[in-house]
């Protein structure tokens, strides 16, 4: 009888619920996030664990030794499940806000006590002594009630941040030995990510600092002290293939089944679409990269801000001027990165002084890049209109219009400056129309677009002059 009672508790303990995952992790992509949990197995057994309620079996996915085997997979229906504080709190809450209307009446009371009818003057003085004291206690009571309300508001919104409705997925698995692991995945919604960046330049170091951050908001049944998040460049379900080939046809319109195609395609994408300091270590997948961050907290209902990534690069500076625009000087930094960033909002700083906060595009690894870090105030630049005429040849035969401007850029700063000037001439795409650029000292560069550079430096407390214009001929 003994033997048969040991082994049928062996047998139960063998089937006993196992609901603690060794691990969690948590990968998040920029349009869809997933929450994996891992698991040690028994020889059989089944394992038990809470899932949002938008949770399908389809949703699940098993990564399981090749010695074991997912013998079932069930869903619950959605449950609900109040926690036992919540029920504690709000007494609490409405004992200390009864309290507080106790506590006004009394006041109230106290202020319409008459003391017309008292003719000694010194009970006068000793009623009004206790009025006072007994209003000011009141009072005072009352602002530390309202304070414990607060503090109990607080409590209240931190542990109804955790979703009361969720469903239980049951795994049942058996496996030939033990000690082995499966690993369980899920669609986590409620995750917002939201990088950031601070992009700080520093001209005495020449360097360029690339500092990024995020918030992390997230909403589940659960909330978790160490799970490591993955952290992926690129969208779920983005780009995977090429796109469909179809033959082009000359002088026939294209049918109408590769544009219903390619409408079903971009549908398609358009429906995917302060925390500790942990460990963060990045990693160069095969054709993408990922930031991995190791043994963070994520809480329900709030955000959570992560120091992602920080890299320091050397950088060259100069200061660019758009003659062709506002006429202003802006700094530029010019610097190669050892990692890809993505697009996101940045913050700006030079020499830790905050100068902008602006969209910043994507940075490309190991590509030239160039950031402007504001207006540079210490370039100044006068334009002064030197030649503006329209005439014609002497046999009538050509209008000819002239144009032209003189530039003196002053360097006010202490030490020498690399300056880029840049300004613009009209281009013509008439063979009756053409264009001259009139140029004093000649350009480094001039492109089709008709982008028209000056380099130079510019040693302090001095100035260069440039003449620029155009000469427009027209023969029509």
């Amino acid at each position: 009888m003994k033997k048969i009672s040991l082994l049928f508790l062996a047998s139960t303990v063998g089937l006993i619920a196992n609901t603690q995952a060794l691990h969690v992790n948590l990968d998040i992509y920029a349009n869809k996030s997933f929450l994996n949990k891992t698991f040690e197995l028994t020889q059989t057994g089944e394992i038990n664990i809470k899932v949002p309620t938008y949770i399908n079996l389809k949703d699940i996915r098993y990564k399981i030794d090749k010695q074991c085997q997912v013998d079932k997979s069930l869903l619950s229906n959605v449950k609900k499940e109040i926690d036992p504080n919540m029920e504690n709190l709000r007494e609490q809450r409405a004992k200390k806000v009864l309290e507080i209307k106790v506590l006004k009446a009394k006041g109230s009371l106290f202020k319409t006590l008459s003391l017309e009818k008292v003719e000694d003057m010194s009970k006068i003085d000793k009623i009004s002594l206790y009025l006072s004291k007994n209003l000011i206690e009141n009072l005072t009571h009352i602002a530390n009630l309202q304070k414990e309300i607060i503090k109990i508001d607080k409590k209240l919104k931190e542990t109804n941040s955790i979703n009361e409705e969720y469903k239980i997925l049951k795994t049942v698995y058996t496996c030939n030995s033990t000690q082995k692991e499966l690993k369980i995945s899920y669609p986590q919604e409620g995750i917002k990510y939201t990088p950031y960046y601070n992009i700080s330049a520093n001209i005495s170091n020449k360097s360029v600092t690339i500092e990024k951050k995020a918030t992390l908001f997230y909403r589940g049944v659960e909330n978790y002290q160490n799970i490591d998040l993955n952290i992926y460049s690129y969208r779920y379900n983005q780009n995977v293939a090429p796109q469909y080939f179809y033959p082009e046809y000359l002088g026939q319109k294209r049918e109408v089944l590769y544009a219903q195609k390619a409408m079903a395609m971009k549908m398609d994408t358009m429906k995917e679409s302060a925390m500790n300091s942990p460990i963060v270590q990045h990693e160069e997948l095969a054709t993408k990269s990922v930031y991995k961050i190791k043994e963070a907290k994520l809480k329900s209902g709030e955000k959570n801000l992560l120091h992602v990534d920080k890299e320091i690069v050397d950088a060259s500076f100069k200061t660019t001027i758009d003659a062709y625009g506002s006429n202003k000087a802006y700094l530029e930094a010019i610097f190669k990165s050892k990692k890809e960033y993505s697009e996101a909002y940045a913050n700006f700083f030079l020499n830790q002084n905050p100068i902008a906060s602006r969209y910043m595009e994507k940075i490309q690894k190991n590509r030239e890049t160039k950031l402007y870090f504001g207006e540079d105030e210490h370039i100044q630049i006068k334009k002064e209109l030197i030649k503006t005429l329209d005439e014609k040849t002497f046999f009538g035969d050509k209008k000819i219009s002239t144009q032209n401007w003189e530039y003196t850029i002053t360097n006010t700063k202490p030490y020498n400056t690399k300056i880029e000037f840049i300004t613009r001439v009209p281009v013509s795409k008439d063979g009756d129309i053409k264009v001259k650029t009139l140029a004093q000292p000649k350009f480094d560069s001039q492109n089709a677009e008709g982008k028209t550079i000056w380099k130079f430096n510019l040693n302090p407390k001095t100035n260069k002059k440039i003449i620029f214009g155009f000469e427009v001929s027209n023969s029509k």
